[in-house]
């Protein structure tokens, strides 16, 4: 969980996407790079990734279960 949030926490975030998994409707944040893991803990299966999708993060609903971070290389 550590690893994840740190993971995201250093990454770039010129602009990111953020999507709810039971909505339609997908946001775009803009000079990001203030944002930091913590400001979605208390969020539920919502899914964050950058413009050019090269990682994702992602807080589940289950407490037990992540938050996960993946990058591609």
């Amino acid at each position: 969980a550590h690893e994840a949030r740190n993971a995201f926490n250093t990454e770039n975030k010129d602009e990111l996407y953020v999507m709810y998994q039971n909505s339609p409707s997908v946001l775009l944040y803009s000079n990001a790079n203030a944002v930091v893991a913590e400001d979605f803990d208390s969020q539920q299966d919502i899914y964050i990734f950058d413009k050019n999708f090269t990682w994702t993060y992602v807080n589940t609903h289950e407490d037990m279960c992540g938050p996960y971070f993946y990058k591609v290389n």
